[in-house]
């Protein structure tokens, strides 16, 4: 009894950091750290500091045990997170809704407030906990606030996603744990972020001391560095060309300018000859990016609503003709109804497969509740109204070797949900991966650094390539350990890029293929349970 009570006192005092007058103003330390964290900074070390002070914030909650700082903190750094990082979010509104400034100010600091909410699950959770039980402080600041970061990232959906492993993906080490999914990634630089929070008021004792809370970091790297050294033996090359058209986001009215749309499939199609015909070697694939024609597509239709241009077949298929491989293209099809569709045209048969775009974007691609609520038709007007596709094969292909390959295809918004992407590549296995992608709404360099970082990490859980083709830029490739394999495209340039991209075979696995992210959430789970029956009852607790 008195070993565990003198090991209480000294965890106490081991965890007592100097102390902060006002330790909400830790949230705008915080959401600053965070922006530091993503791109265009990429600073994993400011992700750590940003997970320390949301651990010394969640800490002081839990002392004054208050359900209304909780509130106010939730806010706050919801706000101040989308303020630093995703400012660019604003110009979405803008252009999206076509309103005013008022209008699209109230509706962005309507958004910032709630947008990042998830960090509210961890403090509402903790309160909570602390108020019914004793924990000790090692296991609530390495067990409980873990996992109920993990827990917010599986039971919070964003409309812009987010994960706390988003934090350490620009740190080549330390990112390679994604091989178990985003959310573990984020777990164990939580885990680790608590460790250096415990270690920095440990002054005395010797060293052993400072090793019992570095070892376990030191063998989270050491795991690193092993899957980084990973050999996954390559498949084929591939010879790609990826064409940044770099045409300024459209909006309806381009469908009534003919001259303006008849410049934009001229200017596609005179792009995709120069590719062919200033290649090295033969091309394998030929990728446009994500509208690259807006609005129009390739699948006849008598439907008044029909998207159907005779001229985009005519210059797909002539590409096809004239490079004699197969093209990758987005377009806006009408089957059953208005659809974002990733297409791959095939040489000889000029055979066209379509896969449709399954997680829409919400207020861009669809509105939520505009059956109940018609009239956010006239907030949203340049909103499409698209149906989302079902889950469906790779798409395959004859290279000029005469080999057989086949990709995952994704289109934009689709990068953000590994849990999606997973399930397309175990039901039709595949030996790269493509993402076509349009970010010129946002008009911002951060945002398409932001979005194609997403990339990486799901080429690390998927252990294949990916392509990432964008319209108005960053064009940019991945391999299996989320290094660039091409140097990046940078925004508003028309390019094109050569790619000699290696696949890696089918049956190419990693843990996160074979388990998902259902053993650490049940994990997750576990541990908090083990600690809530494991810890005494508060004084005055009914629970």
């Amino acid at each position: 009894m008195l070993m565990n009570t003198q090991e209480d006192l000294n965890m106490r005092d081991l965890s007592k950091i100097l102390k902060i007058r006002s330790p909400i103003f830790l949230l705008i330390i915080g959401s600053i750290f965070f922006a530091l964290a993503l791109e265009p900074f990429g600073s994993a070390s400011a992700g750590f500091f940003c997970i320390i002070c949301l651990i010394y914030f969640t800490k002081h909650l839990t002392t004054i045990k208050s359900w209304k700082l909780a509130f106010s903190g939730t806010l706050l750094f919801s706000f101040c997170v989308t303020s630093t990082s995703f400012y660019w979010i604003w110009n979405a509104i803008r252009n999206i809704t076509e309103q005013g400034m008022v209008i699209s100010f109230l509706l962005f600091i309507f958004y910032a407030s709630l947008s990042f909410y998830k960090i509210g699950f961890v403090f509402y959770g903790s309160v909570l906990i602390a108020k019914y039980k004793s924990v000790k402080e090692s296991y609530f600041i390495l067990l409980v606030i873990p996992s109920l970061f993990l827990l917010s990232d599986w039971l919070c959906p964003m409309v812009f996603p987010v994960k706390w492993g988003d934090l350490f993906r620009n740190q080549i080490f330390w990112r390679q744990s994604a091989r178990f999914g985003c959310e573990v990634l984020g777990f164990l630089s939580v885990l680790c972020a608590g460790l250096v929070y415990l270690l920095i008021p440990l002054r005395k004792n010797g060293i052993k001391n400072y090793l019992k809370f570095l070892w376990p970091i030191f063998a989270i790297l050491s795991m690193n560095i092993l899957l980084l050294a990973e050999n996954i033996p390559y498949h084929h090359v591939l010879h790609l060309a990826l064409l940044q058209n770099n045409t300024k986001y459209a909006k309806r009215e381009v469908l009534e300018d003919q001259k303006l749309m008849t410049e934009t499939i001229q200017s596609v199609y005179d792009l995709g000859i120069e590719a062919i015909q200033t290649s090295r070697v033969p091309l394998d694939l030929l990728i446009l990016p994500e509208s690259a024609i807006p609005f129009l597509g390739t699948l006849a239709s008598n439907n008044p609503k029909s998207t159907y241009s005779k001229s985009f077949v005519d210059i797909t298929q002539n590409l096809v003709q004239l490079g004699n491989m197969p093209v990758a293209f987005n377009e806006l099809v009408f089957d059953g109804g208005s659809r974002n569709s990733f297409t791959l045209i095939q040489p000889i048969s000029l055979r066209s497969e379509r896969k449709y775009k399954h997680h829409l974007l919400p207020f861009g691609e669809y509105l939520p509740g505009e059956k109940y609520i018609p009239i956010i038709r006239k907030l949203f007007p340049e909103s499409s109204n698209h149906i989302p596709g079902e889950k469906t094969e790779a798409h395959r292909f004859r290279t000029q070797a005469d080999l057989f390959v086949s990709f995952t295809p994704f289109i934009c918004y689709e990068i953000l949900y590994p849990e999606w992407i997973r399930e397309l590549v175990i039901h039709s296995p595949s030996e790269f991966m493509i993402n076509l992608t349009n970010d010129s709404w946002f008009e911002s360099r951060t945002e398409a650094e932001q979005h194609a970082g997403a990339g990486r990490l799901r080429s690390i859980e998927m252990g294949r390539p990916l392509v990432r083709v964008a319209l108005t830029g960053l064009t940019i490739a991945y391999d299996p350990w989320g290094r660039e394999m091409m140097e990046e495209v940078p925004i508003d340039t028309k390019s094109i890029s050569y790619l000699d991209l290696p696949t890696v075979s089918k049956t190419a696995t990693t843990p996160y293929l074979l388990w998902g992210p259902y053993p650490w959430r049940l994990l997750a789970i576990l541990l908090l349970i083990v600690v809530i029956l494991q810890s005494p009852k508060t004084k005055n607790s009914s629970f």
